[in-house]
């Protein structure tokens, strides 16, 4: 099942890449535990300090502290990181606009021809497969080819390619 895609990435596509690169930094990984844990923390002190003995008082101190765990503290780190990749990182890049690419997943490599050259990627060469939420991301030695989703007319499509890609870079 050789297949060949031409596309031009989009500002969203790459800016959910930049998202998850910046997630995946050790820097991060302090402050992200710092968010998920500092709103119970304050909760649960605030119920001690203040020697809170109602049980109904308590109870909905525990589940607003579960809530923050569970949903809240995504939201805003997702938040977070979204407006850190959108004010200081993507000035800092000075992308103008985004070059078509073309990409051949031939039976034993990637060919990417693009306005600068072309490269060919083997498939023993990737070392992570990454599915966000709009792209697959390609990490190889030399860098990482971005594949956005809508490449594919459906569902089926994205799920047969899978199929087919993975036995090929588990073959080391």
């Amino acid at each position: 099942m050789e297949k060949t895609f031409c596309f031009t990435l989009q500002k969203e596509e790459y800016l959910e890449y930049l998202v998850y690169e910046i997630s995946r930094s050790g820097k991060m990984r302090g402050s992200r535990w710092f968010l998920l844990t500092s709103v119970p923390a304050l909760l649960v002190t605030g119920v001690l300090v203040l020697k809170i003995r109602h049980m109904l008082f308590i109870t909905s101190v525990l589940a607003l502290a579960v809530l923050w765990v569970l949903y809240g503290a995504k939201a805003v780190w997702g938040n977070y990181l979204r407006r850190k990749a959108e004010r200081y990182y993507w000035p800092k890049l000075n992308i103008r606009e985004f070059a078509q690419i073309r990409c051949h997943f031939g039976e034993n490599k990637i060919t990417v021809e693009e306005p600068g050259g072309k490269r060919n990627i083997s498939y023993s060469g990737i070392r992570l497969l990454a599915p966000l939420k709009h792209i697959f991301a390609f990490y190889y030695p030399e860098g990482t080819l971005l594949l956005p989703y809508r490449v594919f007319e459906q569902e089926e499509e994205i799920k047969a390619f899978l199929t087919w890609i993975l036995p090929r870079m588990e073959k080391k």
